[in-house]
């Protein structure tokens, strides 16, 4: 025999599901984090508020084309070489308007009578002037884009090369969306969120119960405002990407939580399959402990994909992916951390239909049916 003992592998899925860590005890604990950021949020929504887009609070695009040969413009430029430059000039164009920039994003062009095709060219975001009907809006504008044909070398040009510029779609005035239409499409934008969360809240409690569907949709809102919390925090634009990664969140964080919810209805069944008392903290726990490491890689996966979309990505993706990557974490503590305390606390087994019971008590004896009825423990 060898004098050496062999060593056990290691497994981290069953070190977590051995272990004695009470999730539901500690539930106090798990739900300061979340309440100060929330606080914090509250906070500043209150007194400098979001940092609303253009598309919430108005405001017009123009697509410019950057000549890097010289052959429209007395002035080239290299787009990935000069871009802070490029974005310098555009300042100051707005900055004569009281406007600055939202976003500057690299694109591309094609001309087929001019020959361009693959053409440098950015696309311009501001917001509009506070209080400007269209037509001011539409006037201004038409300023913005002269300045912006000089600064970008097109002053040398007279009035008709520069209509042909204009004409050639080389520079174009975009689209201007107005307060009022920001307006409704926020309404539009947080109504189809609230159907998002009612859906779920009935698919949850259809097919689990109602305390499951109503601890579900806690930690949903809590998602989302710590999401919305971390933006405020980062200061982080707002546009209409914001709400379509809520609702992503609130369909990512339901599945983490319908994993827990499965596992917890299978524990339930094999509780009362076996005559046994039923303990809700003690099936929370095993729960949570059995599906850890599932709930842990599906995370990380996912949150590493989100991660490289938001680091290489542009203005408009970061925009989307950075709520996401947010709320994957967010909506995995909340899954993990604080759904199973919540069902734990509130749970209460259905009672059993009177016939059944009758049955029960005259199958036994005296003292039987007097353990028969304190058959079920709950703890909260």
């Amino acid at each position: 025999m060898s004098k050496f003992k062999k060593m056990k592998k290691f497994s981290l899925d069953e070190s977590i599901e051995n272990s004695k860590f009470d999730f539901c005890k500690n539930l106090k604990w798990f739900l300061i984090a979340p309440a100060v950021i929330i606080l914090v949020g509250i906070i500043l929504l209150s007194t400098v508020g979001f940092n609303l887009g253009i598309d919430f609070t108005g405001g017009s695009n123009m697509t410019i084309y950057i000549d890097s040969e010289g052959a429209y413009t007395s002035e080239t430029f290299d787009i990935d070489k000069d871009l802070g430059k490029i974005k310098n000039k555009i300042n100051l164009v707005l900055k004569e308007f009281d406007l600055k920039v939202t976003t500057v994003q690299k694109t591309t062009i094609d001309n087929i009578d001019l020959g361009i095709s693959g053409g440098d060219a950015v696309i311009v975001k501001y917001q509009n002037g506070k209080n400007l009907k269209t037509d001011d809006i539409e006037e201004i504008n038409e300023k913005i884009r002269l300045g912006l044909l000089k600064a970008f070398g097109y002053a040398g040009q007279d009035a008709l090369d520069i209509n042909e510029v204009e004409n050639s779609d080389l520079v174009t005035n975009g689209g201007v969306t107005t307060a009022s239409a920001s307006a409704e499409l926020m309404m539009k934008s947080f109504i189809a969120l609230l159907v998002a969360v009612v859906i779920i809240l009935v698919y949850v409690a259809f097919r689990f119960e109602v305390t499951s569907g109503l601890a579900a949709i806690l930690a949903l809102f809590h998602d989302i405002l710590v999401t919305a919390s971390v933006l405020l925090i980062c200061r982080i634009q707002i546009n209409v990407a914001f709400i379509a990664a809520l609702i992503t969140i609130l369909g990512y964080s339901i599945n983490n939580t319908i994993i827990i919810f499965d596992r917890m209805r299978d524990e339930l069944k094999l509780a009362r399959n076996a005559g046994k008392k039923i303990n809700n903290v003690e099936i929370a726990n095993r729960s949570i402990r059995s599906t850890m490491m599932r709930s842990v890689l599906t995370t990380i996966t996912t949150f590493v994909m989100i991660f490289m979309i938001t680091v290489i990505g542009v203005a408009d993706i970061r925009e989307f992916a950075f709520p996401i990557m947010v709320g994957i974490l967010s909506g995995f503590y909340s899954s993990v951390f604080m759904t199973p305390g919540l069902w734990a606390i509130a749970y209460r087994p259905r009672k059993r239909k009177k016939s059944l019971q009758n049955d029960t008590k005259n199958s036994k004896k005296p003292s039987e049916a007097m353990e028969g009825e304190s058959e079920v423990e709950v703890l909260a």
